[in-house]
C-alpha cells in the first residue's frame, strides 16, 4: 500500500507516477516499466519514473496529468502492481528500423497513444519513424481514419460544409479569419477548428483568441454553427482527433513536422467535423522548398481526401514574403479587421480574396472570385465576422485601435537604399517570438512597407512591439547580427 502525494509537474503527455527507488528496487520494477495503480473503485496504468528525494519510501507521486486524469477524485492510498509494455513498442521499433506498418497495427499505435499508454520517449520514436522512412500511402489512411475514430465527430446533416487549412510557415499569413466570414457570408457551412502555433509567432486560434474566446466543446462548437453559420474555434478543446494534439506535442521541442503527420493531422480534423469540399493552401518557400514537392503534397492532399469521401483542391501559393503589415497575435488580428472594413494590406486582401474565391468554386458558385470581392466590398463578410465574434463571447464592434500592442518599442532602420524590399522571414519571425509572440498577445513586429517596395535608407523598416523591458536589449542585439533583409537574386543559375 502505498500514500498519494500530488505532484505539481507535468510529465507532457503519458500518464507518469513517482516511486522511490528502493521500492521499486523491492518490487524489481524499473524506470520506464508499466504500472497499474489500483484502489478500491479505480485503477489506471501509468509509466513509472523513480526518485530518492520528491517521495518518500512508502508514498507514489501522482504527476499533474494523472490529476487531471482522475478529475480531482485522487485516493488516499493506492496499490502498485506491475504489467507488461503494449504491443505498440514492438510496433514502433518495428517502424523505427525500416518496415511499414499495417492499417490495424496504425491503429493499434493510436490508439495506445490516445489511451496514455506509451511513455514519452516510446511516442517520439513513432515520431522518429517517419523521418527514417516516410509514411506510405496506406499508413497515411490508416493514421487518419485511427486520429478520426479516436475523438468526437460532428455533422451537419443536410448541409454542404466547406473548409479550408493552411500548412503553415509564413509570417502574417492570417487568411482563415477572412476566409471563412467571406464564404460563411454566402451561406455555406464553415466550422472551422484552428490550432495554436507550433513554430511561427502566431497561429489562427492565437490571433482569434485577441477578438473572442476559441475553447469551445464539439457540442458547442455545432451550436455556434448552428447559430451564425460559420465558426472559427481552437481545435485542441473538441475531443477531435485529439491523438493529433499529443503529436503536436511531442513534435513542438525540435520543431519536427513529418509530412506524413502533417497530412494526417489536418485531414483527419476536416473529417471529424464532417467537410465536404476542403481547400489547402500549400506556400513554396515556407515548409515546402521547391515545386515538386509542392506538388506531391498536393497530390497527397487530394488523394487522402479521395479515400475519406472529401473533395480537396490544393492551391501552391507565394510563401517565400510576410504578408500584411502584422506578425504576432495582436498585430494580425488587426490586419484582419482593416482587410475586412476595406482598409487592410493589399497583399493580405489579394490572398484571402483569392482563396476565398476557389472555396466559393469548389461549393458550387460561378466566377468564385468576383463573388468573393462583392462579399468583401459590401460589407457582409464584414457583418458575418462580427456575428460570428459576437457569438463567440467577443466584442463585434473592436476597432483596431482598442487591441493593445506592448508598450515597448524597437524601430529598425533600413540600413541603405532598397530598390525591392526583400525580407528574411526566418529573421523576421524569430524576433516576433523573442518580442513574447504568441504567448504574449500584444507582442510582435509591425512591417511598415510591403516586400517588394522602394524604401530609402533610414527609414523605419519595421518596429518590434514588446511589453517587457529586458527583451529590448536582446532584440536589438539580434537585429544587429541578424539583418531582417536579403538580397533578391534575379539570375538563378548558369547552364
Amino acid at each position: 500500500m502505498f500514500r498519494v502525494k500530488k505532484l505539481d509537474v507535468e510529465s507532457g503527455s503519458s500518464l507518469v507516477v513517482v516511486m522511490n527507488r528502493q521500492n521499486a528496487r523491492d518490487m524489481n520494477i524499473h524506470l520506464e516499466d508499466r504500472v497499474e495503480v489500483f484502489w478500491k473503485g479505480g485503477s489506471f496504468v501509468a509509466v513509472l519514473q523513480l526518485s530518492d528525494f520528491s517521495t518518500l519510501p512508502g508514498e507514489i507521486g501522482f504527476m499533474k496529468e494523472v490529476c487531471d486524469y482522475l478529475g480531482g477524485k485522487i485516493p488516499e492510498e493506492v496499490h502498485v502492481r506491475p504489467v507488461v509494455k503494449p504491443d505498440s513498442v514492438q510496433l514502433i521499433k518495428r517502424r523505427l528500423f525500416g518496415t511499414p506498418l499495417k492499417g490495424g497495427e496504425i491503429r493499434q499505435v493510436v490508439f495506445d497513444l490516445m489511451e496514455n499508454k506509451l511513455s514519452a520517449v516510446e511516442s517520439a520514436y513513432f515520431v522518429a519513424s517517419a523521418y527514417v522512412q516516410r509514411l506510405s500511402f496506406e499508413e497515411e489512411e490508416a493514421l487518419t481514419r485511427a486520429m478520426v475514430d479516436a475523438g468526437r465527430t460532428i455533422r451537419f446533416p443536410g448541409k454542404l460544409v466547406l473548409d479550408k487549412h493552411c500548412i503553415g510557415g509564413v509570417p502574417g499569413n492570417r487568411t482563415t479569419p477572412i476566409v471563412v466570414p467571406i464564404v460563411a457570408a454566402a451561406g455555406f457551412v464553415v466550422p472551422k477548428t484552428s490550432s495554436r502555433a507550433i513554430t511561427s509567432p502566431a497561429g489562427t486560434a492565437d490571433v482569434l483568441e485577441v477578438l473572442c474566446r476559441v475553447d469551445y466543446s464539439a457540442r458547442e462548437l455545432k451550436s455556434l454553427v448552428k447559430q451564425v453559420g460559420a465558426a472559427m474555434v481552437w481545435g485542441g478543446a473538441l475531443d477531435l482527433a485529439p491523438v493529433d494534439d499529443i503529436l503536436l506535442k511531442l513534435r513542438y521541442p525540435l520543431r519536427l513536422d513529418p509530412v506524413a503527420f502533417l497530412l494526417s493531422s489536418i485531414m483527419a480534423k476536416k473529417k471529424a467535423v464532417g467537410a465536404d469540399k476542403v481547400l489547402i493552401d500549400i506556400p513554396l518557400g515556407a515548409k515546402v522548398k521547391d515545386a515538386s514537392s509542392a506538388r506531391d503534397l498536393a497530390s497527397r492532399f487530394k488523394y487522402l481526401g479521395s479515400k475519406l469521401n472529401m473533395e480537396v483542391r490544393a492551391l501552391v501559393t507565394d510563401g517565400f514574403q510576410p504578408i500584411g503589415s502584422g506578425v504576432g497575435p495582436a498585430l494580425e488580428a488587426i490586419d484582419v479587421i482593416e482587410v475586412l472594413r476595406g482598409k487592410g494590406p493589399e497583399d493580405l486582401t489579394e490572398k484571402a480574396v483569392g482563396l476565398a474565391g476557389e472555396l466559393l468554386e469548389l461549393g458550387g458558385k460561378a466566377s468564385g472570385r468576383e463573388l468573393a470581392w462583392k462579399l468583401l466590398k459590401s460589407g457582409k463578410a464584414y457583418k458575418k465576422f462580427r456575428e460570428i465574434i459576437e457569438a463567440q463571447e467577443g466584442d463585434p464592434g473592436v476597432k483596431p485601435r482598442d487591441i493593445p500592442l506592448g508598450e515597448y518599442v524597437v524601430e529598425y532602420p533600413v540600413p541603405e537604399d532598397q530598390t525591392y524590399l526583400y525580407y528574411d522571414s526566418e529573421v523576421i519571425a524569430k524576433v516576433a517570438r523573442m518580442a513574447g509572440a504568441p504567448g504574449i498577445k500584444g507582442a510582435g513586429v509591425k512591417l511598415m512597407y510591403p516586400p517588394g517596395s522602394k524604401v530609402r535608407e533610414g527609414r523605419t523598416l519595421m518596429k518590434v512591439y514588446t511589453p517587457v523591458d529586458t527583451r529590448v536589449p536582446a532584440i536589438e542585439k539580434f537585429l544587429e547580427e541578424n539583418a531582417p533583409l536579403v538580397s533578391r537574386e534575379m539570375i538563378i543559375g548558369t547552364y
